[in-house]
C-alpha cells in the first residue's frame, strides 16, 4: 500500500512503445513529489485447450520471464527518477483488471497509452483505453503517440 498522504497514480504498462510514452508523459507533465506510482500490467492470456503440456509449460515460462523483465525495467525507471511506487499484475480482461486494481489501491487517476486503432478495428478488437475511460470512477488520462491523430 502507498505511504499515507501520497497521491496514488495508476499507470497501465506493457511491453509497447505506447506504455513507454505514457510513462514519459507522466514524468514530464503529471508527476508530483508526493506521488506513489502504481504500475499495472495485465499479461496476455492464452487458450491452452488444445496445447500439449510441454507447449503450455514453455509458454508459461516465457510469459513469466517477460513479466519479470518488464517489472525490472519499470522498477529501474522508478529508482532512477526517485519515484516511489510498485508493480502489480492481474489476470483477465486488461481494461477490467486495470480499473479494478486502481479502485482497490485507491488511485486518484489512471494513465494509459493507446494503440490508436481506427473505429472499425476498435469495434472489432475492443480498446483497453476506451474501456478504462468508460468504466473508471476516477479521471483517466489517455496518452497518444506523437503525431497520432484521433479517428
Amino acid at each position: 500500500m502507498a505511504e499515507a498522504g501520497k497521491r496514488i497514480v495508476a499507470l497501465a504498462v506493457d511491453e509497447s512503445a505506447h506504455a513507454d510514452n505514457a510513462f514519459q508523459w507522466y514524468c514530464d507533465h503529471v508527476q508530483r513529489d508526493d506521488d506513489f506510482l502504481l504500475l499495472i500490467h495485465v499479461p496476455e492470456s492464452y487458450d491452452f485447450t488444445m496445447a500439449s503440456p510441454a507447449v503450455v509449460e514453455t509458454l508459461l515460462r516465457e510469459l513469466e520471464e517477460r513479466v519479470d523483465n518488464l517489472e525490472k525495467k519499470y522498477k529501474e525507471r522508478l529508482m532512477s527518477r526517485r519515484i516511489s511506487g510498485k508493480f502489480r499484475t492481474g489476470a483477465g480482461k486488461p481494461g477490467e483488471v486495470i480499473v479494478n486494481i486502481a479502485k482497490e489501491e485507491k488511485a486518484a487517476m489512471i494513465i494509459t497509452g493507446t494503440r490508436g486503432l481506427g473505429k472499425f478495428r476498435r469495434t472489432i478488437l475492443g480498446s483497453v483505453s476506451d474501456y478504462i475511460v468508460h468504466h473508471s470512477n476516477v479521471p483517466v488520462l489517455v496518452c497518444r503517440q506523437k503525431g497520432e491523430t484521433p479517428q
